[in-house]
């Protein structure tokens, strides 16, 4: 009998150290992880990979989280994927901006990554009606 594929998690932050701890996270927790540096290429991983939850960081060259963010939630393909936002910025709008853009969770740096795997699995826990 197969078990069943790891859920795919696809990480994108410029900070080798976040990745490093995010893939360490996500790896205990059971989560199969792709890992991205920037917003450009998280899109397009999003889009082939289909990942069952998508980190973004807010603060990355090129693309930036919130959109990102804001692309992820407008192609079809990638419409339906929970995302969260970590942000070392502490601001209210940041908060406000990536919940209007569609975040399912938005999360400060520094941050508990045990916190962040309990949030992450409620997130992804089927519906019950």
């Amino acid at each position: 009998m197969n078990e069943p594929a790891a859920p795919k998690v696809l990480i994108a932050d410029d900070e080798v150290y976040m990745v490093r701890l995010l893939e360490m996270t996500f790896k205990k927790g059971g989560f199969a992880v792709v890992a991205c540096r920037d917003g450009h290429e998280a899109l397009a991983t999003a889009y082939t990979a289909q990942p069952q939850l998508i980190v973004l960081d807010v603060i990355m060259p090129g693309l930036d989280g919130l959109e990102a963010l804001r692309q992820l939630k407008e192609n079809p393909l990638s419409k339906h994927i929970p995302v969260v936002v970590l942000s070392a910025k502490g601001h209210a709008l940041t908060k406000v901006e990536a919940e209007l853009a569609g975040a399912a969770l938005f999360m400060t740096k520094p941050f508990s990554p045990n916190q962040l795997l309990v949030e992450v699995k409620k997130i992804l826990e089927p519906k019950s009606s």
